[in-house]
């Protein structure tokens, strides 16, 4: 493709990167210029949801089985293009004139719905919605996009491909690089800088989706438990964090999918139905942090420990999910990413961006090495 080959060439590349976190993110967009193995973060903003937007994302996401009509999947496809769109003037706004204009557009659209299929030769199918097309009209600039379903077509489990991007963040660090990610589900992504090898990358269970439902059935009055507040004043019930984190789903070995639905299920479980609603929220909290640990535990083999588990996502902003996850990791020290410059919920986008990088450049990744590589980049482009 001979715009992927001309900005293969560019000696400076910037690219705009846009990612669709769950109903109480918003939109995360960061700005990124890339040097040879040197990037910078040139702006960056969050745009949060509407209210109408959040409801109808929380439906669709939290009971999937609920009647959803096509008016209502179009009027959310339409809202969340044009908040792609506000997102995007907003963050180009803030860099300086002369950088206004990216060279590449990094969409990552919200999915609202992926399940295991199998009548067909793709394990999974997946639903995202938010339009390419509109952002790359307006700016004149090409869009790549479709990652999760790009990577289902391959052959894989429609996994957001963050790994070079990731090493790219760490390139000057050296030793073992730790990360865990927190969104409504959570991601470990634990790699060997030196030999540029993944050790440890998998989902390893819920991230915010369980205490957000706690948080809302705790009437909390942001829909969510801001700063960790409320669970800071519950109790830990022992013996249902117990149950919880030895459910069969934790016990499959990695790298392990979850779902958001397939999560929920959890909150069903009869020992938390016994739990006043606060204390309800702060177990689940510590179950979060548990099921980190947990992984990490079990599956960490290497003889090098890492020194530092970096936690990026909304979750790092919840200090009492915090403080459970430095007793859990002690003596392994634990940190917000924003200590190293990055924002806590652009680093996902970030490694996103680097990762398309790496691949305009032709550096390899695991889309190229999956049971059925049949198919070749990292998502679909999308011209002015």
């Amino acid at each position: 493709m001979e715009f992927i080959s001309q900005l293969s060439k560019s000696k400076n590349k910037r690219y705009l990167i846009l990612s669709a976190g769950g109903p109480q993110s918003g939109i995360q967009g960061v700005y990124v210029s890339v040097e040879g193995a040197t990037w910078s973060i040139l702006s960056n903003a969050l745009l949060p949801y509407p209210s109408m937007v959040q409801s109808v994302l929380e439906t669709v996401i939290f009971s999937p089985q609920s009647p959803l009509t096509l008016d209502t999947i179009g009027r959310l496809d339409h809202a969340l293009s044009h908040l792609f769109l506000e997102c995007a003037k907003t963050v180009c706004a803030a860099a300086q004139n002369s950088l206004q204009q990216p060279q590449a557009i990094v969409l990552n659209k919200i999915g609202i719905w992926k399940e295991a299929r199998d009548e067909s030769q793709a394990r999974y199918w997946n639903m995202e919605l938010g339009d390419g097309q509109l952002l790359s009209s307006y700016f004149k600039t090409p869009v790549v996009t479709d990652f999760a379903r790009h990577g289902i077509l391959g052959g894989g489990v429609g996994d957001l491909p963050l790994f070079p991007g990731i090493c790219a963040i760490n390139v000057d660090k050296g030793g073992i690089a730790a990360h865990l990610t927190i969104g409504m589900i959570s991601r470990l992504f634990i790699f060997d800088t030196h030999a540029r090898h993944p050790i440890i990358d998998s989902d390893i269970g819920p991230g915010t989706c369980l205490i957000n439902r706690a948080a809302r059935e705790a009437l909390c009055p942001d829909g969510f438990d801001r700063d960790g507040s409320f669970a800071a004043h519950g109790k830990v019930d022992a013996r249902c964090l117990e149950t919880l984190a030895t459910q069969e789903w934790f016990n499959t070995p990695p790298p392990r999918q979850a779902t958001v639905q397939n999560m929920t299920k959890l909150y069903d479980c009869p020992c938390l139905g016994r739990l006043a609603p606060g204390d309800k929220l702060t177990t689940l909290t510590a179950l979060t942090a548990r099921a980190a640990f947990d992984m990490y535990k079990k599956e960490y083999r290497h003889v090098i420990a890492p020194e530092t588990m970096w936690i990026s996502g909304g979750g790092a902003n919840n200090l009492t999910l915090f403080e459970f996850l430095k007793t859990y990791f002690a003596p392994l020290t634990v940190h917000r990413i924003d200590d190293i410059g990055i924002p806590a919920e652009m680093f996902v986008p970030l490694a996103l961006g680097l990762t398309v990088d790496a691949s305009i450049m032709g550096k390899g990744g695991p889309w190229k090495s999956g049971s059925a590589p049949e198919i070749e980049g990292i998502g679909t482009w999308v011209f002015p």
